[in-house]
């Protein structure tokens, strides 16, 4: 599991295939391959994410695309989301489009 801290700033491409939980800021891109992606409440992400499992509780703009997706209660998201399955918690805050459809619908990472 890796942690980007809440003093941290990454401009760019990230990628893993391990667990990410994220306090800080993340400006570009995100693609998992495998593992979840949390975005914690103090995080700030400014990306486009491709992931398998996706929990936000901080605030996200950019569009995302993974297999499971939940908004919590303290999440503000905007932009669009793409995936067959969504959780949204009574409290979030979401701006944009949503797409839930079959497993197909996920775009999966480049290897």
């Amino acid at each position: 599991m890796t942690t980007i801290g809440a003093s941290l700033t990454i401009n760019g491409h990230v990628t893993s295939q391990e667990d990410i939980t994220i306090h800080g800021r993340v400006i570009g891109e995100i693609a998992m391959e495998q593992g979840a992606l949390l975005v914690a409440p103090s995080a700030s992400i400014d990306a486009r994410i491709r992931a398998t499992r996706l929990m936000i509780h901080g605030t996200m703009k950019g569009d995302i695309s993974a297999e499971r997706v939940e908004l919590t209660d303290t999440a503000m998201v905007s932009g669009t989301l793409l995936s067959p399955k969504v959780i949204m918690r009574e409290g979030a805050t979401f701006n944009g489009a949503i797409a839930a459809g079959g497993r197909d619908t996920v775009v999966k990472p480049k290897k």
